[in-house]
C-alpha cells in the first residue's frame, strides 16, 4: 500500500495528526512494532516502557531493558537491550513522549496494517511455559481457588469488582485476574479454556489476564455447592 494510504489510515474519524507535527514518528512506530513482534510483546505496552524510561532513565518490559541515553531540546535517544545484547537504538521526539495516548492509538492501527496477515501460533500452552510479556496465549486449566473479590477504582473513574482467581494444570499454577461478571461465571473445580491472554506483572508476580479480544469458556462446569440438591 502506498505511503499516503497509511497516513490516511492514521487520520481515521477525521482526527488527523495534530497541527505542526512531522511524519518522522512513522519510523519509531515501525521500530516499536518490529521489536514487539520479534519478542512476542504488546506494542502499546512496549511504548509505555519508553515513556517510563524517559521519566526514570530506565524501564523493563518482558526480557527487554529500555535505557534513555540522551535527551536534548527536541528528542530522547533510547537503547534497547536483551541482557547484554543490543537490540536497537533510536530517537523519539519529545512531542511524541508527551502525548503517549495519541501515539499509542496510531501504533495500534500501524500494527494492524503491517501484521494483519501474520499467522500466530495459538497452540495451548502449559502454565509452566508462561513468562512475563507473553501475549496471545491460549490456556486450558482448572479453577482451584476463588478469593473474595474487592472493589477497585479504574482509571476511568468507575468502580469494578476484581478477583485474582487461581488456576492450575499439570505443570503449575498462576493467578488469573477476573473482573465483574467474569468472577461469577466460574466456580472452584471448573475446567476452563482461555483464549488471547497475556502475562502481566502484579506485585512482582506473573499474572494472567484476558486481552481485548480474549474469551473465557467453561469446558466442564462443576455445579456450585449452593445449587446442589
Amino acid at each position: 500500500m502506498p505511503e499516503v494510504s497509511i497516513r490516511r489510515m492514521f487520520n481515521y474519524n477525521g482526527r488527523g495528526r495534530p497541527r505542526g507535527r512531522s511524519n518522522s514518528y512513522e519510523g519509531f512506530l515501525k521500530s516499536i512494532v518490529s521489536i514487539a513482534r520479534k519478542y512476542d510483546l504488546e506494542p502499546d505496552q512496549l511504548f509505555e516502557a519508553f515513556v517510563e524510561a524517559w521519566s526514570n532513565k530506565l524501564s523493563q518490559y518482558g526480557i527487554l531493558t529500555i535505557s534513555c541515553r540522551v535527551v536534548n531540546h527536541d528528542s530522547a535517544t533510547f537503547l534497547i537491550t536483551n541482557e547484554e545484547n543490543v537490540v536497537s537504538q533510536f530517537p523519539i521526539t519529545l512531542d511524541v513522549l508527551k502525548e503517549p495516548e495519541y501515539y499509542k492509538n496510531q501504533l495500534h492501527y500501524f500494527s494492524e496494517f503491517n501484521y494483519r496477515n501474520k499467522n500466530q501460533d495459538n497452540k495451548i500452552k502449559n502454565i509452566s511455559e508462561l513468562r512475563y510479556g507473553m501475549k496471545g496465549i491460549d490456556i486450558k486449566a482448572k479453577v482451584i481457588e476463588i478469593p473474595p473479590g474487592i472493589n477497585v477504582l479504574t482509571r476511568f473513574g468507575t468502580t469494578a469488582y476484581v478477583s485474582n482467581v487461581k488456576i492450575a494444570d499439570e505443570s503449575g499454577s498462576i493467578r488469573l485476574s477476573l473482573w465483574n461478571n467474569q468472577v461469577d461465571s466460574v466456580h472452584v473445580g471448573d475446567e476452563i479454556e482461555l483464549r488471547a491472554c497475556y502475562i502481566f506483572r502484579y506485585r512482582g508476580e506473573p499474572q494472567l489476564r484476558l486481552g481485548r479480544k480474549g474469551t473465557l469458556t467453561t469446558i466442564n462446569e462443576k455445579e456450585p455447592n449452593s445449587l446442589k440438591k
